[in-house]
């Protein structure tokens, strides 16, 4: 990571230096996701974000691990359009009790969990995974199930004065788990003895109870805390020490306020370091695992590069909403901006912000990031659509050099998904056609005398000169001995190769081309 000097005012550098010690010496950065469906990307950035975090925390000299937790236990509250009817049975049934939607995985819970996890893996994000429905069932829980039973009227109370919940009097703050129909979500726990609580399947908005009544033990898996207690429970069962929330759970009144009281007052634990951090939306909407809205994670993560994604994540502070589509100009500029980025840390750049050297090195997914030449993303979206041309002889024609191992990699890696913003996303002014002949001399006719002229004066010193460089020098001269513009020479440039006024950077693209053919269609010819 970077030196110490590089850190700046970079959110999570600050707030590395806000989060007070932790008792145990260990700083424990945690995040969870209930595993409902396929996991859309906005879930992505409180992985990133505590990420960063974690490792803003290592950079500081502090002892720090990244916990994430899968909530296979809560119940299925909620159905995903895309599935089969045969799951509506499943509703208000534990997560991590749901058979899988494909072969090869324990549960539902776990099917999209290890979807997800693939994708965060891939990022770069490497925390410890533990599931609620084995640390229950372990008995993890039990001392704050105990605990939160006896303080059951404490919750009630912080419930009602906070979000308006009101429970009934003899409300116990635990979902027991069915034994008549196995559903956790339609339950209602009273009557602790002890050793049991009583309790009667009545049913849920979502789901209707079987009806039955009885009695049963709340530990080792019988039950799960209700869903604000379940929070304040999990930090100091992890001894979590810092954690974020999404927008929602972090307005005045929102379970993050009832959550921070409840750890407080019911099991006397100080809530983590708290950095709210706003939504990732697609297009302007936010997304809904459970109800299958919006792009999921897996879906974004087909479009984007791991280092661009992250990129894209890192560069925002948390209370920054980000509204990202891959559609139009987006994923060219977004490849630009990174390697603007990358041409600040590498000191070939400077910029008024001085956290850009360090947003960069954030945004890396193997390492510390290494120095070589990037080609251009429009570019190589426009040399793709070239008949016949060998993209990596152009590059390096343009270099005048090989390129290097890494160099080339990244060439394939751009190249690829270059292709897949053609096919997906570009939109029809992105799509290159060079005009045939008789097109391109009849737009050349029509063009003003003087500009002509300029054309074919640059398609004969074109046709003799490889260099760039002296190409650049060359028009400029020429464009004033003409007494043309030199946005009117491009324009009537683009217009006979490509019938519009705009197109790629016009010498690189000129020089990927046959060089008789550019000169020919400069003149007016062939």
């Amino acid at each position: 990571m970077a030196d110490t000097e590089k850190q700046g005012m970079f959110w999570a550098d600050q707030a590395a230096r806000e989060v007070a010690d932790a008792p145990s010496g260990m700083h424990v950065v945690s995040d969870a996701k209930t595993p409902s469906g396929r996991v859309h990307v906005g879930s992505l950035r409180g992985v990133i974000v505590h990420d960063v975090l974690h490792k803003g925390l290592l950079d500081a000299g502090k002892k720090a691990e990244f916990v994430y937790r899968f909530d296979d236990f809560d119940p299925m509250d909620s159905f995903p359009a895309y599935l089969p009817e045969k799951f509506k049975e499943y509703m208000g049934k534990p997560l991590c009790n749901i058979p899988s939607p494909e072969p090869g995985f324990d549960s539902f819970a776990q099917y999209y969990a290890v979807e997800f996890e693939t994708v965060f893996e891939a990022l770069d994000c490497h925390p410890r995974i533990v599931w609620m429905s084995k640390d229950y069932k372990a008995g993890l829980f039990d001392d704050a199930i105990k605990t939160a039973i006896g303080k059951a009227a404490d919750i009630r109370e912080i419930n009602e004065r906070i979000s308006g919940g009101k429970k009934q009097g003899d409300w116990l703050p635990v979902q027991v788990v069915c034994d008549e129909c196995g559903r956790i979500g339609t339950t209602q726990a009273t009557d602790f003895d002890g050793e049991t609580v009583a309790y009667t399947c009545a049913g849920a908005k979502y789901s209707p109870g079987c009806g039955h009544a009885g009695r049963k033990s709340p530990f080792n898996g019988g039950s799960k805390l209700t869903w604000k207690a379940h929070w304040a429970a999990q930090w100091q069962v992890y001894n979590v020490t810092v954690e974020g929330e999404g927008k929602d759970h972090a307005v005045i009144g929102g379970s993050r306020q009832v959550s921070n009281e409840i750890a407080t007052k019911v099991f006397g634990y100080k809530p983590p370091y708290d950095l709210p951090y706003e939504f990732f939306l697609i297009g302007g909407k936010k997304m809904s695992s459970s109800k299958g809205l919006g792009s999921t994670a897996k879906e974004v993560s087909e479009a984007l590069p791991p280092e661009l994604l992250r990129f894209l994540l890192v560069r925002y502070k948390p209370r920054t909403a980000i509204n990202f589509s891959p559609e139009g100009e987006t994923l060219p500029r977004l490849y630009d901006d990174y390697d603007t980025y990358g041409e600040n840390f590498f000191g070939r750049r400077h910029s008024r912000d001085p956290d850009e050297p360090r947003i960069y090195e954030f945004s890396q997914v193997n390492g510390v990031p290494k120095d070589y030449y990037r080609p251009q993303f429009s570019f190589i979206a426009y040399l793709l659509q070239v008949p016949h041309l060998k993209l990596r002889e152009v590059i390096e024609k343009r270099i005048e050099r090989m390129l290097t191992q890494d160099e080339a990699g990244e060439l394939e890696r751009r190249s690829r998904f270059a292709r897949n913003w053609l096919e997906k996303y570009a939109g029809e002014e992105y799509i290159l056609k060079v005009l045939d002949h008789p097109s391109a001399l009849k737009l050349h006719s029509q063009l003003a005398p003087e500009l002509q002229k300029a054309l074919a004066d640059f398609g004969e010193f074109f046709e003799e000169t490889t260099s760039e460089n002296a190409q650049t020098e060359y028009l400029k001269r020429m464009c004033e001995r003409h007494g043309v513009k030199q946005q009117a020479f491009y324009e009537a440039a683009y217009n006979i190769f490509l019938g519009k006024p705009k197109g790629p950077r016009l010498l690189p693209f000129l020089n990927a081309l046959e060089r008789p053919f550019v000169a020919q269609r400069l003149r007016g010819v062939g």
